[in-house]
């Protein structure tokens, strides 16, 4: 079982439609598990993720919901969608919002996000992970932009404690980035996890994992 899996009846998946790592995307994917999975019909991360769920979870519902129609959807991804979409919901809206639109509709029908997310701080699935925060929807972040493990070495401490609280703010999946900390914490700052975490102010916290999901 894949470490820090995450269990829902209904996760919503929202991604970048230009993105580097189509691996890293999913290793992600491989630590969902549901009934149905909803997606957004987009080129990108979307089409992407709705192929391989596809492929790998066949016996899941694959619910596709687009802004407007199928129709105006790059011709790519009506391809995908029309192979491996199980439900096809249309919205039919065509104003300026409609991609808002589409994106809290995704979240209102799920009981779990994951966010593909870049940490670029704008864009449609930036805002999605805002939603989902503001209407306190579980949600988690999987990393698409590979954390240079040369340049977190290179962090001072202070530099790396505001690192790892942007992460946990942002409610990164910790099992993606959790070798990355522990070798920090042992090879940089040669401290035990528990030390690490009580000089950032979690007194009593013993393990990551204590501090990540509360």
């Amino acid at each position: 079982m894949p470490e820090g899996l995450t269990i829902s009846r209904a996760i919503a998946i929202t991604g970048h439609r230009d993105y580097p790592d189509r691996g890293a995307l999913f290793k992600g994917l491989d630590n969902l598990r549901a009934n149905e999975y909803i997606f957004g019909g987009a080129r990108g991360a979307d089409s992407d993720a709705l192929e391989y769920m596809a492929k790998n979870q066949p016996g899941s519902v694959r619910t596709v919901v687009v802004p407007n129609r199928v129709s105006d959807q790059p011709a790519s991804a009506r391809v995908i969608i029309k192979r491996d979409a199980t439900r096809v919901i249309e919205l039919r809206n065509t104003g300026n919002d409609r991609f808002m639109i589409r994106n809290r509709n995704m979240v209102d029908r799920s009981t779990h996000v994951r966010a593909f997310y870049d940490f670029r701080g704008t864009g449609g699935t930036y805002n999605t992970i805002q939603y989902s925060r503001s209407i306190g929807k579980p949600y988690d972040v999987w990393p698409m932009a590979r954390h240079n493990e040369a340049e977190i070495m290179k962090k001072t401490p202070e530099e790396f404690g505001s690192w790892f609280k942007r992460m946990r703010g942002f409610k990164v999946n910790l099992s993606s980035i959790k070798r990355l900390i522990l070798t920090f914490i042992v090879q940089v700052l040669h401290t035990t996890v528990q030390a690490f975490l009580e000089g950032l102010g979690y007194v009593g916290a013993k393990t990551l994992e204590a501090v990540w999901y509360h």
